[in-house]
């Protein structure tokens, strides 16, 4: 080569080296350092406490593992971040809106689903199909085998696992659903051992197979076995021949739902649900033909201000009231106008809280790394406002205050920047775990409670995002349900 052309040549070469790396650092620079994360839970079969309502968990909490290359792509972000100053959107702002465009996902949404991949495929137990309800807890309930079912649909729909893999999966969850003792031959129990498919908790060494259901977690399983038979048509029999087994309408009674506890003394057969729960769950029973009316009526319910914003609230004992019922719904079934769903009113109130404390907030049930292993995390409880109780309604002393699933559901049904930072919180509250953890405590730490309703939660979010917001199952007009609308609206689109 001439010694000019050679001359040339290094210089071209050298300066494309110097943009290559000039571009490396742009890139970079525009991930920050990252937090920590959260998750949901249940009870343990011997040393349960007493309780007297529904789906109560309690976790065996495993330590923390650590991703260090999945660290460095997490975005950081400041907890105590200001929250959007646009308050008070008009009617016409909070309209849900049809979405027709597929909406591609985040680098950083693709690193949660990654991150949940890994509880499923950690906790999947290959004998009976069941998920661990939280990590090194071979435990679950019919509410979490829903959440079982989510996740498995969601790492389908968002090209994480197989078709093939994925049917197999959840053909062994319907094959071991159809084999389970049931309580008193009539329902399942309130909880399985997930190696065994026997049931756990108290009581279930007995004849009677445990002791009781609870109507709550079947009406969510119920939502999710239509949800599956729809989207997996070659289960639909196996889905019905589960239906008929089943003596669901013994967990109704004049039109409103009813679990059972059976004790050493005698059985208790008491309505169970509350605002929100109740309405979410009783959705279930409607798919599955069901009259439950009752639970849909709002007469008795009272009203009271938080913060200058209007709420219903349930005098019933122990009135749980959290984010959760109504982000299910919303996601799974559709948001809708109706005398309970209060959904707009608490998104709302946490923007307001946000601003006014400078602080993110989402105030959802979830698991415990310590006693008392399960808390609800409450907006108003007995008229004091954001309380976190224990199963049994005693306050603690080191509440949660941010759930990254709540918060994560509530970022993709709302798109506007308020939204936005609650899912960056959620993505760097998950960056130095393998799995996505449960949330914060007030204190600023992370609640590691490892948990299947947690990791289903985002994965759904996710699944629902990427339908351009179209809620997970289809059409509902067929059981008389008013026809869900399909997404709630981009506020400051």
């Amino acid at each position: 080569m001439p010694k000019t052309h050679h001359s040339s040549y290094c210089f071209l070469v050298l300066l494309f080296a110097a943009l290559l790396n000039t571009g490396a650092a742009a890139s970079a620079s525009e991930l920050p350092a990252q937090p920590q994360t959260i998750s949901r839970n249940l009870q343990h079969a011997k040393d349960s406490p007493p309780v007297t309502i529904r789906f109560q968990r309690r976790a065996v909490i495993p330590k923390v593992s650590h991703d260090s290359e999945l660290v460095t792509q997490a975005v950081q972000t400041n907890q105590t971040k200001q929250a959007s100053t646009k308050i008070n959107p008009t009617a016409a702002e909070l309209t849900p809106t049809k979405h027709t465009v597929v909406i591609e996902l985040t680098r950083h949404e693709k690193l949660l689903i990654n991150k949940a991949k890994r509880y499923f495929d950690k906790n999947w137990n290959a004998t009976t199909g069941l998920i661990d309800s939280v990590q090194g807890y071979t435990h679950a309930t019919m509410w979490d085998v829903a959440s079982g079912i989510g996740g498995l649909l969601a790492l389908e729909a968002l090209s994480e696992n197989s078709q093939q893999l994925t049917d197999f999966r959840l053909e062994k969850m319907l094959d071991t659903l159809l084999e389970l003792p049931l309580y008193k031959a009539t329902l399942p129990n309130r909880q399985y051992n997930t190696r065994t498919a026997q049931p756990s908790g108290r009581m279930s060494q007995t004849a009677a197979n445990g002791n009781g259901w609870s109507a709550l977690d079947l009406g969510r399983l119920y939502i999710w076995l239509e949800i599956l038979k729809r989207h997996k048509p070659f289960l639909a029999n196996k889905i019905h021949q589960l239906k008929s087994k089943w003596l669901l309408e013994r967990a109704t009674h004049k039109g409103n739902l009813y679990g059972t506890k059976l004790t050493s003394k005698k059985e208790y057969f008491r309505q169970e649900g509350r605002l929100g729960y109740l309405q979410y769950a009783a959705t279930g029973y409607q798919l599955a033909g069901l009259d439950v009316a009752t639970a849909f009526e709002c007469d008795k319910l009272e009203t009271t201000e938080l913060n200058g914003i209007k709420l219903l609230i349930d005098r019933g004992n122990l009135p749980f009231f959290t984010l959760d019922p109504y982000l299910l719904y919303a996601i799974e079934i559709g948001y809708e106008k109706s005398c309970w769903n209060q959904l707009l009113s608490l998104y709302q109130l946490h923007k307001q809280n946000a601003q006014t404390t400078s602080k993110l907030s989402a105030y959802a049930e979830d698991s415990l790394n310590k006693a008392p292993w399960f808390l609800y995390n409450n907006i108003t409880y007995q008229g004091k406002p954001w309380q976190s109780v224990s199963h049994a309604g005693k306050a603690v002393s080191y509440p949660q205050t941010f759930s990254n699933k709540a918060a994560f559901a509530m970022s993709v049904l709302f798109d506007e920047a308020y939204g936005q930072q609650l899912a960056d919180l959620v993505i760097s509250n998950s960056a130095r775990h393998n799995v996505i953890p449960t949330g914060l405590y007030a204190n600023g730490k992370t609640n590691t409670a490892y948990n299947i309703n947690t990791n289903s939660l985002i994965l759904v979010s996710l699944w629902y995002k990427s339908r351009a917001k179209r809620a997970i199952l289809p059409s509902l007009e067929q059981r008389d349900i008013k026809q869900a609308t399909t997404a709630i609206s981009a506020i400051n689109h």
